[in-house]
């Protein structure tokens, strides 16, 4: 995570206090993910897929009359990872005035919820989650992702999705090993790191202010 941005998670006001209170992230299954149909918000039918196939040659076939017919001229297909189903992930909103358009945060984004809580202190939260994850000796990974053309073919992976996600400037953490199951990870209460919010508020809330280099 860079350090000169933070992290926010939107949600709903019971969720984001468990967070608050016990330190307590969520972490739905990919599968969960592929399945959801919300309008390109949660939902994603390529969220970590190895590879995306997209606009391939024409399939055809010959009928036993000898006539060929085209089955299909624009297709799109997909490789998926091993187990999908033991990959838990979890996901905030990545804030920098390093990343272009993450700020003022895209309206969307208030659709995940009506609150949002916001780390004052990422790194400190970074720490705290490292800590957790190695002494539960959790296999995980943690980045923010990379938003590609929508027509991209070539990998993907835990940390690319298409552009038409990209309002949502997404830092992840993908856990391996899973038992096909939500995921449920307590690092600690960090309402001394954190703080809640409406949702609406959040924009009028935080500034970016340049400051001039000596």
């Amino acid at each position: 995570m860079d350090p000169s941005g933070t992290l926010i998670k939107f949600g709903k006001l019971e969720h984001l206090q468990q967070l608050l209170d016990k330190g307590l992230l969520y972490l739905n299954t990919l599968t969960y993910f592929w399945k959801i149909e919300d309008e390109e918000l949660r939902g994603d039918p390529f969220d970590c897929a190895i590879q995306a196939i997209q606009r391939g040659p024409k399939i055809t076939m010959v009928l036993p009359e000898g006539k060929e017919v085209t089955l299909c001229r624009d297709y799109t297909m997909k490789i998926l990872p091993l187990e999908p189903e033991k990959i838990n992930i979890f996901c905030m909103y990545a804030l920098s005035p390093n990343i272009e358009g993450a700020f003022p945060i895209d309206k969307k984004n208030l659709r995940f919820g009506d609150h949002a809580l916001l780390l004052i202190s990422p790194n400190e939260f970074m720490q705290r989650l490292e800590s957790t994850l190695k002494s539960q000796k959790i296999v995980a990974k943690g980045n923010l992702v990379e938003y590609v053309n929508d027509e991209h073919t070539e990998k993907l992976g835990y940390f690319r999705k298409f552009n038409r996600f990209s309002y949502q400037h997404e830092w992840r953490l993908v856990c391996l090993e899973g038992l096909g199951e939500v995921r449920k990870i307590r690092i600690g209460s960090i309402r001394d790191i954190s703080v809640i919010l409406p949702s609406e508020e959040i924009n009028k809330q935080i500034q970016i202010n340049f400051e001039p280099v000596a």
